[in-house]
């Protein structure tokens, strides 16, 4: 199982993504629907990114969801996320 902190960063990589789709629409200012679909996509992103960090972002040994992490033991449970059995 991967470490949920690595999953928490690639769910953030994946909003990125989204941000920087939602910012080229600006590129196609004068042609509407290209901007428009450059809108939609990276706000699509954007919600999907969301969506999948709630739910891969779990604590392994208790399945509660983690949020934003603060340190390296699940806020609920109190296990250390890299010691997986």
């Amino acid at each position: 199982m991967k470490n949920p902190v690595a999953k928490a960063w690639g769910c953030v990589g994946i909003m990125m993504i989204g941000v920087a789709l939602f910012m080229t629409s600006m590129a196609f200012i004068n042609d509407e629907t290209l901007m428009y679909l450059f809108i939609f996509l990276g706000v699509a992103v954007v919600i999907s990114g969301v969506v999948l960090h709630y739910k891969t972002v779990r604590c392994p040994h208790c399945g509660s969801h983690l949020g934003r992490l603060y340190g390296p033991r699940c806020p609920f449970c109190g296990e250390d996320y890299k010691k997986i059995d």
